[in-house]
């Protein structure tokens, strides 16, 4: 009896010793992970909450920079009245940035959710063309974005309307090969669904810049997906387009949800909305670090608004598979 009881003891101690050297290999890879974020997360805790809650104390305040000394005073929600019942023009930037958000997202989820599966179709030169719609994420930075603004031929041909030479390219009925707008008027589309096609295909560089993150989400969560499955539904009869709703759009709705978070704080800070550069110039300019902190915090709070609703409404539709 004695021995068999030390043996359990032995077996047990074993176990225990297993079940120590399992969670310390856990506790290493959680080590691992919060060494590889650690910059991340020290950059958020001691600059960028210290800044948003001193930007938050500015908001109610009336800031006055004098020699490096900032001066503030209390005034409540003055900051916040004069933005939306006195500033007419951060109403028209703002109303038009929202505006654009919804727009600028929508497309961009809907060409990104095309494109990736495209791309996931068999054909000759894939690889290469999933290399060249994720190109532009990367040209679109520093230097080759310094090149494209002084792209001399670009910018002639966008300012053509504006040009002198107008006239003369519309007589000989060339304008409609640079305009995109006088394309749809001479093919009789509607006003309204010009102005939709006109819109994107004048922006389609921005669109692509835009859509090579989430076109390599989508691509990789179609390539999640087991071929079996697909196999099954063949077995059962379901044509592709039963396989497309029944089976590969579900199992693209968890990534439809991170594409979506992710292209509306993208195109938060897309430059061409105006806010930002006008809170800029609210800032430093006119020096009016108190408004110019209570404008960018009504427009913070929105896309926060506007983000949750979306992830609201797209989370009671994501499918986890288990």
């Amino acid at each position: 009896m004695a021995k068999e009881q030390n043996r359990k003891e032995k077996s047990f101690s074993k176990g225990n010793a297993s079940t120590r050297k399992g969670m310390a290999l856990s506790d290493k890879k959680n080590m691992a992970g919060y060494f590889f974020t650690m910059p991340v997360i020290i950059g958020l805790i001691f600059i960028f909450l210290p800044a948003l809650v001193q930007s938050l104390i500015y908001a109610f305040c009336d800031v006055k920079i004098d020699f490096g000394d900032i001066q503030t005073e209390w005034i409540g929600i003055q900051n916040f009245y004069d933005a939306f019942l006195s500033d007419s023009e951060f109403i028209v930037l703002f109303v038009n940035a929202i505006r654009g958000m919804f727009f600028d997202s929508a497309v961009i989820i809907l060409f990104s959710f095309f494109m990736s599966n495209v791309l996931n179709q068999k054909f000759a030169g894939r690889g290469i063309c999933r290399v060249i719609f994720f190109l532009p994420v990367v040209l679109s930075m520093g230097i080759v974005a310094d090149m494209e603004d002084a792209n001399t031929m670009f910018n002639a041909m966008s300012a053509l309307d504006e040009s002198a030479s107008a006239s003369a390219f519309d007589q000989l009925g060339m304008a409609a090969m640079f305009s995109i707008s006088r394309m749809m008027e001479v093919m009789g589309l509607p006003m309204a669904m010009s102005n939709i096609i006109g819109t994107v295909l004048s922006n389609m560089y921005g669109i692509l810049n835009a859509s090579g993150v989430q076109i390599l989400i989508f691509l990789s969560a179609l390539q999640s997906i087991s071929p079996s499955v697909f196999e099954a539904a063949k077995m059962e009869g379901a044509t592709k387009w039963e396989e497309f709703w029944k089976i590969t759009f579900p199992m693209l709705t968890p990534s439809l949800l991170v594409c979506v978070v992710y292209t509306v704080i993208s195109t938060f800070t897309n430059p061409t909305y105006g806010v930002m550069d006008y809170v800029e110039s609210q800032a430093f300019s006119s020096g009016k670090l108190g408004y110019a902190s209570a404008v960018s915090w009504v427009y913070f709070v929105t896309v926060i608004v506007v983000l949750g609703i979306a992830a609201g409404i797209i989370s009671k539709r994501v499918t986890y598979l288990d």
